[in-house]
């Protein structure tokens, strides 16, 4: 019995050591795909009233890919090509099972309901959790401004989510 319980103990510390986290955990390939919506108001000068209305992201699809950049400890290289648009390149820090990716520039489109449709620049600040070994998801923020037909807006969108499955 006095023998059988550090075997135990050793075989446990094995296990418990062989848990991936931080930038292992997320290394690998993705499939993904974000959704959301965000908030057009419209600039207009002091003491007037501009528009104000919430439009949905057009629904993004693509490939995810995390590569580690210091031997495996917890900064990585995130690339997002979106299938029929952009290649986004960003880096990241890892802890634990979280990642926190650098605020990044990306393309996007928007349809207010009417026939306008804004292509603007938006600034990404994103973080995000993986759960059960190959699931990450990011929840982003978008901000920025976009300009069409005379009418000036900002954009802000905080509930804008990216679900990735490990292929």
């Amino acid at each position: 019995m006095k023998r059988i319980i550090p075997i135990v103990i050793c075989a446990f510390m094995a296990l418990a050591s062989c848990q991936k986290k931080n930038a292992p955990l997320f290394r690998g390939d993705y499939s993904f795909k974000t959704s959301g919506s965000v908030t057009l108001e419209e600039i207009v000068p002091q003491g007037e009233t501009g528009e104000t209305f919430t439009v949905g992201l057009p629904n993004e699809i693509g490939q995810l890919e995390i590569s580690t950049l210091d031997n495996g400890k917890d900064s990585v290289l995130v690339v997002m090509n979106t299938m029929g648009g952009e290649v986004v390149v960003t880096h990241a820090f890892c802890k634990d099972n979280e990642i926190f990716l650098r605020d990044f520039k990306k393309n996007t489109l928007l349809f207010t309901g009417d026939t306008i449709t804004l292509k603007n620049e938006v600034r990404v600040h994103a973080t995000g959790q993986m759960y059960e070994d190959n699931t990450l998801i990011l929840n982003m923020t978008y901000d920025g401004e976009a300009a069409t037909n005379n009418r000036d807006f900002k954009i802000h969108g905080d509930d804008i989510r990216m679900a990735a499955i490990r292929n």
